[in-house]
């Protein structure tokens, strides 16, 4: 029973989760790697395992057709037992952020009160909702990996800025990419693809035409200012042909900007790190 209870974590996704907590932390301070962030990264793993488990959770009757080996439908946990984990796992995280600081603790409540309402409520509301949500949570490690050293800059705020919008260009393209075989209301479905692909478009736009501020601004060097453009140079291209057929190789297009968004990431590692 046991590798079914780590399986329906999704363990993976909380180890990312784990990773970006320390890379906030990495841009937000130069001494990062400290007692307080080890606990943000288990805070981080444990939480988004619980938002993985109360997500599986609500999409019981779904995966009994689309996923029938996981572990609830397959029969492997009981559903009323994986209720009861993803809450133990969601106290358990909020209890741990108590021994960083009183700003990890709000953060800690406030998205599990979001992980447990996205599969509840807001996914089941779709459109533009939707992506914004994941797209918060996407983001919300790396501030969480500054609030657990209590450092707050100018730094991490235009990269959650600019994570955010990105993110949520790329949540749009996944939407489209899904269009038929997803029961939700998304927004290729509100407003169709075409509308859709433009909307992701602008959000793409806007994360680029912000890109150049670190520099602009003197927070971060020269070598951040390069390495984002290589980052701003995939993003072009790549919806200068996702616009022109927004209906095909969106799963390219989409893995395409997730490698954009790696190297803008590490654009402002390489940008603090001052090398």
């Amino acid at each position: 029973m046991l590798p079914s209870y780590i399986i329906i974590l999704r363990p993976l996704n909380c180890l990312m989760a784990s990773l970006a907590v320390i890379i906030g932390g990495m841009i937000a301070s130069k001494t990062f790697f400290t007692k307080d962030i080890i606990l943000a990264c288990i805070v981080g793993f444990v939480v988004c395992g619980a938002g993985n488990v109360i997500n599986d959770y609500f999409d019981y009757e779904i995966d009994k057709i689309n996923n029938p080996t996981r572990p609830i439908p397959s029969g492997k946990i009981p559903i009323k037992k994986a209720f009861l984990y993803s809450i133990f796992l969601f106290l358990s995280g909020i209890a741990l952020s108590c021994m960083i600081n009183i700003y990890a603790v709000v953060m800690a409540i406030i998205n599990s009160l979001i992980l447990f309402l996205y599969p509840y409520k807001i996914k089941r509301i779709g459109g533009l909702s939707k992506n914004i949500t994941v797209s918060y949570l996407v983001a919300s490690p790396f501030l969480f990996g500054s609030i657990a050293l209590n450092q707050w800059s100018n730094t991490i705020l235009i990269f959650l800025i600019l994570a955010f919008l990105a993110n949520t260009s790329r949540e749009i393209v996944k939407d489209i990419e899904d269009t038929k075989g997803d029961i939700y209301p998304t927004l290729p479905k509100k407003i169709g693809i075409a509308n859709s692909a433009k909307l992701a478009s602008i959000f793409m736009m806007m994360a680029i035409l912000l890109s150049p501020i670190p520099y602009i601004l003197h927070i971060l060097n020269i070598y951040y200012l390069v390495s984002v453009s290589f980052a701003d140079f995939i993003f072009i291209c790549t919806f200068y042909k996702f616009l022109k057929k927004p209906e095909e190789n969106v799963r390219k297009i989409s893995t395409q900007i997730k490698v954009g968004m790696f190297f803008a990431m590490l654009a402002f590692i390489i940008g603090k790190l001052n090398l």
